[in-house]
C-alpha cells in the first residue's frame, strides 16, 4: 500500500533522481513545485531526512548534494521551517568554489555572485546569486493581493510583487 508522503518529491528524492542521471533543474524543479505547492502544508517532511550518499560519488554528486543542503537551510530559514541538522554536515562543504554561471572567468560576474549569493549557499562554496528560489505561486499571490489593496495599473502591480519578493527573497 502507498502512503500519500511516498509520492512526495522530497530533497531526497530529488537528490537520488540526480545521482541516478536526471537533470538536476527537473529534479530540484519538482522538489520546488512541492515545497511552494501541493506540499507546502508539510513542509518539514519534505527536508527532515538527511541525504543518502550515492554509491559511486563523484564531483558532479558532491556538487548537487552541497547545493541541496544549502536549499534546505535556505528555504527552511525564508518559510520559518525548522532546518534539520543534516544540512550542516561538513560533507556538504566544497572545497573550492562553485560558480553557477556561464561567465565563470567574468571577474565582475563572480563580485557580484559573490555579493548577492544567499549565506547558506556561500557557506557551501556555492556562489549562484539569489535568484534561484523565486517562484510563481508567491508571485500570483501577491498580484491578487495588490489587486485586493486597490492597485490598478500593471507597472504598480508588480512593483508591489517585486517588493513582496525582495522582502522574502532578497534582491
Amino acid at each position: 500500500m502507498t502512503r500519500p508522503h511516498d509520492k512526495l518529491q522530497t530533497i531526497v528524492r530529488a537528490y537520488q533522481q540526480i545521482c541516478a542521471g536526471e537533470e538536476p533543474w527537473i529534479a530540484l524543479g519538482n522538489f520546488r513545485s512541492a515545497w511552494y505547492g501541493y506540499a507546502k502544508d508539510i513542509r518539514e517532511q519534505l527536508v527532515c531526512e538527511p541525504l543518502m550518499q550515492p554509491v559511486e560519488e563523484t564531483e558532479h554528486t558532491r556538487k548537487w548534494a552541497a547545493f541541496c543542503a544549502a536549499s534546505v537551510e535556505f528555504l527552511c530559514d525564508r518559510y520559518s521551517v525548522a532546518c534539520p541538522a543534516w544540512t550542516r554536515e561538513a560533507r556538504y562543504r566544497l572545497t573550492a568554489p562553485w560558480w553557477h554561471t556561464k561567465h565563470i572567468y567574468h571577474i565582475a560576474t563572480r563580485v557580484q555572485l559573490m555579493q548577492t549569493t544567499p549565506e547558506p549557499f556561500a557557506r557551501c562554496n556555492i556562489f549562484c546569486g539569489n535568484r534561484l528560489f523565486q517562484n510563481k505561486y508567491e508571485m500570483s499571490e501577491w498580484v491578487q493581493e495588490a489587486r485586493a489593496r486597490g492597485l490598478k495599473s500593471p507597472g504598480e502591480i508588480w512593483q508591489y510583487a517585486r517588493q513582496k519578493e525582495i522582502s522574502i527573497h532578497g534582491g
